[in-house]
């Protein structure tokens, strides 16, 4: 499965002056790298607990086996199933009824309940539109307080860590305030 993200975050779970104000930052000059630093910890925090910290539009692309039934989605929350779109062996793109398709959420992420016979409807993939993330009042302060380490480790480092490069390290405050929201891995 290939997760697209549609749009940008609309509101970071942590605004550029809560981190200027943990930093004891007062000039603007930097304001750019900064929030590029907010940007790159928020997605970081997202990798490492599956979960999605922003609301924000989704699509799904997938392959479907004739015997499947459903798909396993790994990220949470997932709040709406929005579109869906079928593709034919010629690559033809065709709506599918999405009242057809079936939600269920899971402590770990969700479970999407496939319609009969979309194997044969849609041979050449499916692509699902899905309406994901939390409001930035959901998001636990245990979670916005490792953006906020992240960020800061990566501003501080700046100098010697470009800002594709960053988060360069995982301060240890950060992977423990994440660890209780990490999905178990077998």
């Amino acid at each position: 499965m290939i997760w697209i993200e549609l749009e940008t975050a609309s509101t970071e779970p942590v605004s550029l002056a809560e981190l200027k104000t943990f930093l004891r930052i007062d000039r603007d000059d930097e304001d750019a790298l900064a929030g590029t630093c907010l940007r790159a910890a928020r997605q970081a925090v997202e990798a490492e607990t599956g979960l999605v910290l922003t609301e924000r539009r989704i699509r799904l692309a997938f392959e479907v086996e004739p015997a499947q039934d459903e798909i396993a989605i790994r990220r949470r929350p997932v709040r709406a199933l929005i579109g869906a779109v079928g593709y034919d062996e010629g690559g033809v793109a065709t709506p599918l009824d999405i009242a057809s398709f079936r939600l269920e959420a899971m402590p770990f992420g969700a479970r999407l309940i496939l319609p009969p016979g979309l194997a044969h409807r849609a041979q050449n993939g499916v692509e699902v539109e899905i309406r994901a993330g939390q409001a930035k009042a959901e998001v636990p302060d245990a979670l916005k307080l490792a953006i906020i380490r992240l960020a800061a480790a990566s501003f501080e480092t700046r100098g010697a860590v470009g800002s594709g490069l960053q988060p360069a390290f995982m301060p240890p405050l950060a992977r423990a305030l994440m660890s209780p929201f990490r999905a178990p891995r077998l």
